[in-house]
């Protein structure tokens, strides 16, 4: 069962999280997948009862379990049985962003979304057509960041656990840990033959999300790495810095960054888009479920905004919004395309789902799931400079 501060966190920090590959952050903060809006459902009391048609399509299980229990050559509890029944109703529909959850790990994935974890610091995704676990970014000043982990890592195994036809979930409680506690992590890495092996220390992942400077010709730069509950904050304090330094223009810089929560995502966009619509969800019958909008207020310089095939979830969502609303030239590369909402159901035994209930839509209408935003001005990065950046300075300096 949830302990009290478990249902606190619900309460607190569940309402709205992008994750990208939520995992946000697999076996670092869980919670981030390439956008997965993470919705709270509360617990209905009395559900509705099951019509005459259910109960007779949930006929054969209960002749399976009847039958397991008379004589199969084991004794196994009921308890067992019924949540493998849970976990593959679940599993059939394909979607490794839909997960049952037991009651430990609920809470655990409540913690590590409310910004407290322990693990290596990798954002993690699924490859669609080989079902592999993929790294997206390694996080910033982490244990892996640090050993060299790079994104498009393709994950085969940690310790002795091999990864194959393992889902993101469980790559997640193999990376997680107590700090202090090591871990032996094996990649492929496209272009290099040998498997390469990774000995790493799990240590405390705390996010400082946004970083900044003044670059020449008075051009502001601010990477977010993350979106979480303090980088609205920490990027007004960004623009205000570079302001009171007498910055003209600015360079947002997207790149890598795996998305994270969604209302910080709104936030962000907020300050530079004026008012419209920022985002809005739709289920799968086409009805709009949620919208958001940004206020008159902003910061009035003229920007450029860094993507690349790692941005994901909330950084598409303010790229794309972003540039519907003509405020900013998007420069690099197509993003990741992740563009759907998962909603998070607490069950009355403590356990957990998280399923897949909708999708996301830039203001335009366009929805990016699976397709990406296409950058203004394609570009590299190039191999000796970051081309990248340069020119989105070109690009600044003739609006100045």
């Amino acid at each position: 069962m949830l302990t009290e501060k478990g249902k606190k966190i619900i309460k607190r920090s569940i309402t709205y999280l992008i994750v990208f590959a939520v995992a946000f952050f697999l076996g670092a903060a869980i919670g981030v997948k390439p956008l997965s809006a993470l919705k709270e459902k509360p617990i209905t009391e009395d559900p509705a009862p099951a019509k005459s048609g259910e109960v007779s399509e949930l006929a054969p299980a209960l002749e399976v379990l009847k039958y397991i229990r008379e004589r199969y050559v084991k004794d196994v509890s009921e308890d067992v049985l019924i949540r493998g029944a849970i976990n593959g109703m679940v599993q059939a529909l394909g979607d490794p962003y839909s997960v049952f959850m037991e009651p430990e790990e609920f809470e655990d994935f409540l913690i590590s979304v409310n910004g407290s974890f322990e693990g290596v610091g990798l954002s993690l995704d699924v490859d669609q057509e080989t079902g592999s676990v993929i790294v997206v970014a390694p996080i910033e000043g982490t244990p892996a960041h640090k050993a060299g982990i790079r994104p498009r890592d393709r994950i085969v195994k940690v310790d002795d656990v091999e990864l194959k036809g393992k889902g993101l979930d469980e790559a997640v409680r193999l990376l997680r840990g107590k700090k202090g506690t090591k871990v032996t992590i094996y990649v492929e890495r496209p272009g290099v033959e040998q498997i390469l092996r990774y000995e790493l220390v799990r240590d405390e992942i705390r996010l400082k999300t946004v970083k900044w400077e003044l670059l020449e010709n008075g051009i502001g730069y601010v990477r977010i790495s993350s979106f979480d509950s303090y980088t609205p904050d920490e990027f007004r304090n960004a623009l205000l810095d570079l302001q009171k330094k007498g910055a003209k223009a600015l360079v947002l810089d997207l790149r890598d960054n795996p998305g994270g929560a969604l209302d910080a995502a709104v936030e962000v966009a907020d300050m530079l888009m004026g008012k419209g619509l920022v985002v809005f969800t739709k289920d799968k019958y086409g009805n709009t479920l949620e919208e958001y909008y940004s206020d008159e207020a902003m910061v009035e310089l003229p920007a450029a905004v860094l993507v690349n095939e790692n941005s994901a979830s909330a950084a598409e969502i303010v790229s794309g919004a972003l540039q519907d609303a003509g405020r900013a030239v998007l420069v690099g590369k197509k993003t990741f395309g992740k563009g759907t909402v998962q909603e998070l159901v607490p069950l009355s035994d403590g356990s957990g789902l998280k399923m897949t209930i909708a999708r996301y839509y830039l203001p335009s209408g366009r929805s990016i799931d699976g397709e990406g935003v296409e950058p203004d001005i394609e570009a590299a990065l190039g191999e000796s400079r970051d081309e990248q950046l340069q020119k989105a300075l070109e690009i600044l300096k003739t609006k100045l």
